[in-house]
């Protein structure tokens, strides 16, 4: 059973690990960006700020959906696996689905409760 949810949880912690390490670099150029505008010509910086957007939340439920989908595909190998090892693979993949929905429905309440600009 190691075998089979080990390397779902590592997908999943590489998964968020490369969305943070992609988002630190680009809030480190677009904040080199913004500093270098206001130096040179301040008013010009205004503009640039303006139309800055606020951050996309689509990590948060991309993890929620690829831990939902594995888990599923687990329920389903599941079912297939010899009847010793059937009842733990469907109870992990029920946790799974769980864990998968509470990231989802915290992703959407986040979103939901986030002022537009």
């Amino acid at each position: 059973m190691v075998e089979i949810v080990l390397p779902i949880a590592v997908l999943a912690m590489l998964l968020v690990f490369v969305a943070q390490i992609r988002r630190l670099i680009s809030h480190a150029i677009l904040n080199r960006t913004i500093r270098k505008a206001l130096e040179l010509d301040p008013a010009s910086a205004r503009l640039l700020i303006d139309k800055l957007e606020p951050r996309a939340r689509w990590p948060d439920g991309l993890v929620g959906w690829i831990i939902l989908v594995a888990s599923v595909a687990l329920g389903a190998a599941g079912l297939f696996a010899a009847a010793d090892e059937r009842h733990d693979m469907v109870q992990v993949a029920v946790i799974g689905m769980a864990i998968g929905a509470g990231i989802l429905l915290y992703a959407w309440w986040v979103e939901r409760s986030t002022p537009s600009v």
